[in-house]
């Protein structure tokens, strides 16, 4: 449906019809500086019925259609809009914990987002199965404290060394060997011996 993927046209919107949300998903995860690709806006927002109705407006501006490839969930629904996929998850309870650590971040033309934590965006990932994204993430969080703790600058992508490399590299491994299992292009033996030094 869109031409391009334009995230900057879905977070004004939100902006200026003052809907509260916390912004997380692969797009938090890169303006808290991890680099990454993504082609969607994913958001929590308060079970609020004034909010939902600002948010309505939102989509009606942005074409939203519901999209037919979402998964069905009573607390996650995902719309295609002129502007790229939007993909909204209502929760009074974690929308609550997200904006407790979320920071307002000055994306670019004065467009600002309240942006989850990254701590809490390691969380997300590893309660979505992304061990990968969630140790990387975790990495960086650490990496920010202990340089906050030193005031030395934040370094937003700091490159993970030894044993962190090590881990990152077999929880890659062990990322592509479920994936080939769950296409049935590999069995669930895992050879003794095959990258086994962490």
């Amino acid at each position: 449906m869109p031409e391009q993927f334009d995230p900057l046209r879905i977070l004004a919107g939100l902006r200026a019809h003052n809907v509260s949300y916390v912004l997380v998903g692969g797009l938090a995860a890169a303006l808290r500086g991890w680099p990454m690709q993504t082609d969607d806006v994913d958001i929590y927002l308060p079970d609020d019925d004034e909010n939902f109705e600002r948010l309505v407006l939102v989509l009606q501006e942005l074409g939203a259609r519901p999209a037919a490839d979402a998964p069905s969930d009573l607390h996650r629904v995902s719309y295609d809009t002129s502007a790229g996929r939007l993909d909204i998850l209502e929760s009074r309870e974690m929308f609550v914990d997200l904006n407790a650590n979320a920071a307002d971040l000055d994306i670019d033309r004065g467009v600002v987002a309240r942006v989850a934590a990254v701590d809490d965006l390691a969380d997300l990932k590893r309660e979505a199965g992304d061990l990968v994204a969630a140790v990387q993430l975790s990495a960086m969080a650490g990496a920010s404290r202990i340089d906050a703790e030193a005031g030395a600058p934040l370094d937003p992508d700091p490159p993970p060394k030894g044993r962190i490399d090590r881990l990152l590299r077999r929880l890659g491994e062990v990322d592509v060997f479920l994936d080939e299992v769950n296409k049935g292009q590999r069995s669930l033996k895992w050879k003794k011996g095959q990258n086994d030094q962490v």
